[in-house]
């Protein structure tokens, strides 16, 4: 028999959210119960559940097909999810006939969970409170980060980032070499030097006829 769920209540809510949602008589599962899910479940519903959304083709991606029609006229149409396949979104679609073309569009959509072939389910055993998103992921780094000191891994983040650092700096181009400063200091001197040289004068009129005129 297939869960009910609307898809407002599975979204992934923010730390303020989850925080305002206690104060109004929501209430979150307890460590305890979030590390007994996160052990019974697949990694890809650990995946979906991580995540906080399940991964429904687009229409472009899977078309569109019409599996029922409910009570009011509806099409039904039916999609599972791509990562945890015990999700699925029935959707109900309306169509009418607007300025000579038809036109279709979404009226509601809610979330509907079965059992998987091997008797996985989706949902915690009710009466344990909400899981998070937050609280999936908590539970599984610490699962994976269990038996390891926080020093050893401080040291070891230190270490990854002084070698990320030197990586970085050994493949970045190294800066341009700066002018030489004899070759500067040496051109003002050579602009005064060829300043104060004597401009060659040119031979006055006349000089060259005078000078033929006495050979002859």
């Amino acid at each position: 028999m297939a869960h009910v769920a609307d898809d407002a209540g599975s979204s992934v809510l923010s730390i303020q959210g989850e925080q305002q949602q206690q104060e109004t008589g929501y209430v979150r599962a307890s460590e305890e119960d979030v590390d007994l899910y996160v052990d019974r479940v697949s990694d890809e519903v650990l995946a979906c559940r991580e995540r906080g959304r399940h991964l429904f083709p687009t229409i472009r991606q899977a078309g569109i097909h019409f599996t029922d029609v409910d009570g009011d006229g509806l099409l039904i149409r039916r999609l599972t999810c791509t990562c945890c396949q015990l999700a699925v979104k029935v959707e109900k679609w309306e169509g009418a006939r607007l300025r000579g073309r038809t036109r279709f569009a979404r009226v509601a959509s809610n979330l509907e969970y079965r059992t998987g072939t091997d008797g996985q389910v989706y949902l915690a055993p009710t009466g344990r409170g909400h899981m998070t998103a937050r609280q999936i992921g908590d539970s599984v780094a610490s699962k994976a980060l269990a038996g390891q000191s926080i020093a050893a891994l401080r040291k070891a983040a230190v270490k990854a980032a002084a070698e990320t650092k030197e990586a970085a700096e050994s493949t970045a181009p190294s800066p341009a070499k700066p002018a030489s400063t004899t070759s500067a200091a040496a051109r003002p001197a050579a602009a005064k030097a060829a300043a104060k040289k004597p401009a060659r004068k040119a031979p006055a009129r006349g000089t060259r006829t005078r000078r033929a005129k006495s050979a002859s």
